[in-house]
C-alpha cells in the first residue's frame, strides 16, 4: 500500500504541475530599477536583497534574488527582469570593502550605509517588516528609490 500511496501522490503532483505550467507561461513579468542614492564614494558595491516572502525578509541567503552592482558617481542604479507580478521587498548596502557582508562596529552597529523599499529605517529591535517595506510589482516596468543611510 505505501508503494501505490506513493505513485498516487506523484500522479496528483504531476497533474497539478501540468496544470501549473499553462498558467505561469501568461503570468504577467515586470522590470523592476532600484535607484539607490546618498553614497558617499565609488567604492566597492551595492547589495541588494530582493525578497518576495514575508517570513524570509530580510535575512540573510533567503532573498529571492541577489543583486550588486558598482556605485558610479556617487549613486546607482540595479536592474533586475522577468518578475511575476506580486509583492516585493529590498533591503540593501553599500558593501565599500566588498567584503560581501555587512560589516559592524564593536558595538554592534552598523559600519556601512543600507537602506529598505519605501525608505523604512530598523527600529529598536531590529530591521522594518516586509509589510513597512513591501511594493508591488504590477506593470511591466516599476521603478523604486531608496536612500542609503
Amino acid at each position: 500500500t505505501g508503494a501505490l500511496v506513493l505513485s498516487l501522490l506523484v500522479a496528483i503532483g504531476q497533474s497539478l504541475g501540468d496544470e501549473a505550467n499553462p498558467a505561469a507561461s501568461k503570468a504577467k513579468l515586470g522590470t523592476l530599477i532600484i535607484e539607490f542614492e546618498g553614497l558617499q564614494n565609488n567604492k566597492g558595491k551595492v547589495l541588494a536583497g530582493l525578497y518576495n516572502e514575508d517570513k524570509k525578509f530580510p535575512k540573510e541567503n533567503q532573498a529571492l534574488r541577489n543583486l550588486k552592482e558598482p556605485p558610479k558617481n556617487k549613486s546607482c542604479t540595479i536592474k533586475t527582469i522577468k518578475l511575476p507580478y506580486g509583492d516585493y521587498a529590498v533591503a540593501a548596502m553599500h558593501d565599500e570593502n566588498n567584503s560581501g557582508n555587512m560589516d559592524f562596529n564593536f558595538i554592534g552597529l552598523p559600519k556601512e550605509i543600507y537602506g529598505f523599499s519605501n525608505d523604512k529605517r530598523p527600529g529598536l529591535l531590529g530591521p522594518p517588516g516586509f509589510k513597512a517595506c513591501k511594493f508591488k510589482i504590477d506593470m511591466s516596468v516599476v521603478k523604486i528609490k531608496i536612500h542609503l543611510k
